[in-house]
């Protein structure tokens, strides 16, 4: 098998460059905000030493049994959406590569290929659930829609000056650079390709309408997106995660998908979301037919793609430890997609090129190969997708940015507005936050029924107190529960909330705060 160390320049192997891949999606998660040194510098530093070595299953299993510890024992359940997605896949992961290492099997792309369907309907769930959860009225309401919120904020960096000069502007003197190498490549505007041509022009002229607006348009975080621009930024995100995740288990669409997909994690990972580009990277690879996983698994692009990712984690380590670098978010976005565009560039030239062959076939969703029972992980994904619906945890379970409330007896969802499936009680059993110091709450707030009030479900509120207390904090808090107000001086030591140890439920569940009047507004 070759290797990642491996000069010869022959291919990687299929498993080689998912397990490079992946590694680089842990180590990006971990060094984000480097909220624990020691773990973030090492992990990292291990995981650039087996790139480099060449990752092997071991190694790779090591890393996977290090990042699940760690989430698992330090961080659940106030995690990310996607973290409890790596969380699930790792485990199955590392049950399938550790048996095999146990019975002393020698070739893991055995393993890879058992591991696939998981891997690629666990992506599948996560798009199509995300979907799911945004139809619902208020991201339709472009007063306060995520997809308003975030599509002015890509407008935002986009305009950012560097040098006096806005971002936009290199980035489309690249981009037509990069195009015209690829027009060059023969197959636009020749006989036969109609279709291709008028799609590549149409995506051209997008683009550079894009770039007038940007220039020419305020700032659309100070005076709003117009309605409509709203509106076609909601059905987009709806018709891209909900349409094209089910579209994704059509092997003749997945083409056309996947390029979408990297298209918008590229765009987010400019205002921030470059974890969660890596990991669907990591799993958009596994959709990629046979033959032609050559053209991406060249050992100069992985090098180069993790080369630069790792950078970023040292880039994010050193704003957050040692000095705040500006325009972080903006920055390292743009790093992670010129990464990507490295990586995935000799595909692009073979889009583009008269001489395309093999078709691209895509790849069969399901395999006979993979053994039931890691079927589990999917259906536990669906499961924690479901999760706002039965009444129990609001975040971590993909409907982050979905401006998604199931909270009280009615639900803002389109469809499940009548909480027909709410079994549990969690999400009504609430704490209002009256008045407490800035410095343990996000803002002080006052419980008179408008926007500015918060409440907390009394699970997530006994975490607080609960970590309060482990911090050693005294905490002055008014607050209001089952219809009376109190005041007390240290709601830590406060008899009736008083939290010593953790629940089941505490460890299991995570609320975002709930916040009443309306529109519900976007928020993680």
């Amino acid at each position: 098998m070759a290797q990642a160390g491996e000069s010869n320049g022959a291919a990687l192997s299929p498993f080689s460059v998912f397990s490079v891949l992946y590694t680089i999606a842990i180590a990006v998660e971990v060094g984000e905000q480097w909220l624990d040194p020691w773990f973030a510098g090492g992990f990292i530093l291990a995981a650039g030493g087996a790139i480099i070595t060449g990752m092997t299953r071991g190694k790779f299993l090591a890393l996977l049994i290090a990042a699940t510890t760690y989430f698992g024992a330090f961080r659940f359940p106030d995690v990310a959406n996607h973290v409890n997605l790596m969380l699930c896949l790792n485990v199955a992961m590392i049950a399938v590569l550790g048996y095999s290492v146990i019975r002393r099997r020698t070739d893991p792309e055995a393993d890879y290929t058992v591991l696939l369907p998981v891997l690629r309907l666990s992506l599948i769930l996560v798009y199509v659930i995300a979907g799911f959860d945004k139809l619902n009225s208020d991201f339709f309401d472009p007063e306060a829609s995520c997809a308003t919120g975030m599509l002015a904020s890509i407008v935002t960096a986009m305009q950012t000056r560097i040098l006096g000069v806005p971002v936009v502007l290199p980035i489309a003197v690249a981009a037509v650079l990069g195009g015209s190498r690829l027009l060059r490549r023969g197959r636009f505007g020749t006989p036969g390709n109609r279709v291709f041509t008028v799609a590549v022009a149409g995506v051209g002229a997008a683009g550079l309408a894009a770039v007038v607006l940007i220039l020419l348009a305020g700032s659309p975080t100070e005076a709003g997106l117009p309605p409509v621009i709203g509106m076609i930024a909601a059905l987009s995100v709806i018709s891209w995660e909900l349409g094209g995740g089910l579209l994704l288990s059509v092997p003749r669409l997945q083409a056309g998908i996947l390029a979408f997909s990297l298209t918008m994690h590229a765009a987010l990972a400019l205002i921030g979301f470059v974890d969660f580009g890596a990991l669907a990277l990591a799993l958009l690879f596994t959709f990629v037919p046979a033959d032609h996983l050559p053209r991406l698994s060249a050992p100069s692009r992985v090098l180069g793609y993790a080369g630069i990712c790792l950078s970023v984690t040292v880039l994010s380590g050193w704003s957050a430890h040692v000095r705040p670098v500006p325009d972080l978010a903006l920055l390292t976005g743009l790093l992670f997609d010129i990464a990507v565009l490295i990586a995935v560039w000799p595909q692009l030239a073979a889009v583009f090129s008269t001489d395309r062959d093999p078709p691209w076939r895509g790849v069969h969703i399901l395999d006979n190969r993979t053994p039931a029972w890691l079927y589990a992980v999917p259906v536990l994904l669906l499961f924690i997708g479901m999760t706002p619906y039965l009444g129990l945890r609001t975040a971590g379970n993909f409907s982050m940015f979905s401006n998604l409330r199931t909270e009280g007896e009615r639900s803002n969802h389109l469809l499940l507005g009548s909480n027909p499936i709410k079994m549990w009680g969690y999400q009504e059993d609430v704490v209002w936050i009256l008045d407490i110091d800035d410095r343990f709450g996000a803002t002080i707030y006052h419980y008179d029924g408008s926007p500015r009030g918060y409440a907390l479900p009394v699970v997530e509120f006994r975490k607080w107190v609960h970590h309060w207390g482990r911090a050693g904090h005294r905490v002055p808090m008014t607050y209001a529960y089952d219809g009376y107000r109190h005041t007390t001086e240290d709601i830590v030591t406060d008899p009736v909330w008083r939290t010593d140890t953790r629940s089941p439920e505490m460890a299991l569940l995570d609320f975002r705060y709930i916040q009443p009047g309306q529109p519900n507004y976007c928020r993680w």
